[in-house]
């Protein structure tokens, strides 16, 4: 529950002011998943929701990282018997890649890649011991086996969860055709090069450029640690089965597969890209049912037919 706009700017003001930051405009930015941002002077964002925002902790993994915005603070303060949770980072000056790809260059997107290909780079140099397994969440936290077992251990779980799902027979038959595909190619997951940190929601809404260049990437909540191969996930599906038809990606993809070093030494990369946008696609049927069969269905069945063999043989 969000009061009106002169309580929580008040409120806002406040928190500001703590942390010596003096506003002159405090303007609505967006809406996302019961976060709420507000643009600071065009300088700083300022995030609340009355959930716990766990994302301090991830951006100051990651804080030494160029393109990563800073962290001023966190805190929370109460309107009413209400708490609310609040963060303050830099705003990133530039436009959702996703918003402006038709107006870039060839040379410019795949300059960008290679700008994206380094930052993933020094990403990817942060490890653990630890794997976490699954997509946007952590469905398998802090697992100590190997990638293959806690991607079996996942797919366990998928079947479980479709299992519940009323869906078409014939779309029954294409989920039956994906766990037969994985199963079968399961055991390209057996190369790892050990867990490495994820933004692990890396898709062109999320990247930030500004002027033909790499300006930012933004949203962390979803890292986690995991191969580096499974970072391109998003990039992917994104490319290849875009939301609008018209917004091309594949000179940006290709250029970043190229200068990705953790990327070119990983075998049977094809399998296991496919492995891992199968999966996806499963879960997004267990999330979203019914209203999303069609979409997710049609995405399975390009997957099991080489859409990604045959864009990286393009």
């Amino acid at each position: 529950m969000y009061h009106d706009n002169t309580l929580l700017e008040i409120e806002i003001g406040k928190a500001l002011r703590a942390s010596g930051i003096s506003a002159s405009t405090i303007e609505f930015f967006r809406d996302n998943n019961n976060i709420t941002t507000y643009l600071i002077d065009s300088i700083y964002i300022f995030k609340i929701s009355t959930s716990i925002l766990n994302e301090q902790a991830k951006y100051n993994r990651v804080r030494s990282i160029q393109f990563v915005p800073r962290v001023y603070s966190s805190g929370s303060f109460t309107i009413s018997d209400y708490k609310y949770h609040y963060m303050i980072i830099d705003y990133v000056q530039g436009n959702e890649l996703w918003s402006v790809v038709n107006s870039l260059t060839d040379k410019e997107k795949y300059e960008i890649g290679k700008e994206i290909a380094q930052f993933l780079n020094y990403l990817h140099s942060l490890t653990n011991d630890y794997y976490d397994i699954g997509h946007y969440i952590p469905t398998i936290p802090r697992y100590s086996k190997s990638w293959k077992e806690g991607h079996l251990e996942y797919i366990k779980i998928l079947q479980n969860g479709l299992s519940e799902i009323n869906i078409e027979t014939d779309s029954q038959k294409i989920i039956a055709n994906s766990f037969e595909y994985i199963y079968t190619n399961i055991d390209s997951l057996d190369y790892q090069a050990g867990a490495k940190l994820l933004h692990n929601d890396f898709h062109p809404k999320n990247i930030i450029v500004h002027k033909g260049r790499l300006a930012g990437i933004i949203d962390w909540e979803c890292s986690q640690f995991g191969e580096a191969d499974f970072e391109l996930s998003h990039l992917f599906h994104w490319c290849i089965y875009p939301m609008v038809q018209e917004n091309n990606l594949d000179v940006l993809l290709k250029s970043i597969i190229k200068n990705l070093q953790t990327i070119l030494t990983v075998p049977d990369i094809e399998k296991r890209m496919t492995i891992y946008q199968l999966e996806h696609e499963l879960n997004q049927l267990i999330w979203n049912g019914k209203r999303q069969e069609e979409e997710r269905i049609y995405r399975i069945n390009g997957w099991l037919n080489g859409k990604i063999a045959a864009f990286m043989k393009l």
